[in-house]
């Protein structure tokens, strides 16, 4: 299976790409991925370059995974206008995924809001959900001891990411959803190594920054 992930930090930190395909190959489906994502950026900013319309025409992909703007979440209507947009130059028969985020862990209340909205555009353009975040709170309220977030209480932790990755990774595969078992799931997936020439978040004199693994 070929997918295509496009959204911003909230998927490249910590590779949830690179966790949704370990995943599904660890259920015997191999998963070629590739990564259009850009720092604080949403849909509608890949509506904007070419390497968006290149591979959404031209790529050949299975399927695309779509993750706007969380923090702030911009509303449903900054989602909808551009996510049908994208949609719309998916070739026929390439299947549509939406990578609900999760709000900020100081604003639970916004959780509410993002989740209508996600679902408000699947039903618009026949997309499926992979619900992260709505399922993210269930598994933060059953595991208190457990830390889903980063420093800045907005990106997430390697626990988090592997959440993430589960989520998303059982969405693909059409498997059961069941918080505890996306819990599972993601606490055998923190421990995926990367390259550590690769660059993640970390944290550089008390200031967000990008480095090696290494």
């Amino acid at each position: 299976m070929k997918i295509l992930f496009i959204g911003n930090s909230h998927t490249f930190v910590h590779y949830v790409p690179a966790r949704v395909s370990h995943f599904c190959q660890s259920h015997g489906t191999h998963l070629d991925t590739t990564m259009l994502t850009h720092p604080g950026m949403g849909l509608d900013w890949h509506l904007k370059q070419s390497q968006t319309y290149f591979n959404l025409l031209y790529g050949g992909y299975d399927g695309v995974v779509l993750q706007h703007n969380a923090h702030p979440f911009p509303g449903e209507t900054s989602l909808i206008n551009a996510g049908e947009a994208l949609a719309s130059l998916a070739p026929k028969g390439t299947k549509l995924y939406l990578y609900m985020t999760w709000s900020e862990k100081n604003n639970p209340q916004g959780q509410a809001p993002m989740t209508a909205a996600y679902e408000a555009l699947a039903q618009r353009v026949g997309a499926t959900v992979c619900p992260v975040g709505a399922l993210w709170w269930q598994v933060a309220q059953s595991h208190p001891e457990e830390e889903l977030y980063f420093a800045d209480g907005e990106h997430s932790s390697v626990l988090g990411a592997s959440l993430a990755g589960a989520i998303i990774g059982r969405t693909l595969l059409g498997m059961e959803l069941a918080p505890e078992t996306c819990y599972q799931d993601a606490k055998v997936l923190e421990s995926l190594p990367l390259d550590p020439r690769m660059i993640d978040l970390t944290v550089v004199d008390g200031k967000l920054d990008l480095a090696p693994l290494g």
